[in-house]
C-alpha cells in the first residue's frame, strides 16, 4: 500500500482527496481478500465440518461482501466528483457520504468476524 506524503503546498482538497482514496483502497484490499478467504471458509464448513446453515451463513455474507465492494467499485469512480464542490454544503454532502460508507464497511467486518470465528470454533471442537 503506498503511503500519501503531503506537502505545505498542498490544498486542504488535495489532502481530504488523498486520504479518502487511500481509505478506499485499503476497504476494497480487505474485502477483495475476504472474498476469497469465505469461499475457503465455506469448503470447510461444508466439506470439513460438514454444517450446512453454517455454509449458507458464509455464502450469504460472501454475496453481501460482494455487493459492498460494487458498492466501493461505484462510490471510487464518483469521489471525483469532490473536487467540482465550491461550497459547504457539496462539500458535507461528500464527507457524510464518505462516513456511511465507512459505517458500512466497518460493520460488514465486524459481522463477517462474527461468521468466521464460528468456523475456527468448530473447527477447535
Amino acid at each position: 500500500m503506498e503511503l500519501n506524503t503531503f506537502f505545505s503546498h498542498d490544498t486542504d482538497e488535495e489532502i481530504i482527496q488523498a486520504k479518502r482514496l487511500q481509505d478506499l483502497n485499503i476497504w476494497i484490499s480487505h474485502l477483495s481478500y475476504i472474498t476469497n478467504e469465505c469461499d475457503w471458509l465455506t469448503k470447510i464448513a461444508s466439506n470439513k465440518i460438514g454444517d450446512k446453515v453454517l455454509r449458507d451463513q458464509l455464502l450469504e455474507k460472501n454475496e453481501l461482501n460482494s455487493a459492498l465492494l460494487s458498492e466501493l467499485y461505484n462510490y471510487k469512480t464518483s469521489i471525483d466528483s469532490f473536487r467540482e464542490c465550491d461550497d459547504l454544503e457539496c462539500d458535507l454532502f461528500y464527507i457524510n457520504q464518505h462516513g456511511i460508507i465507512c459505517a458500512k464497511y466497518v460493520k460488514h467486518i465486524e459481522d463477517y468476524r462474527i461468521i468466521k470465528s464460528e468456523v475456527y470454533l468448530k473447527i477447535l471442537d
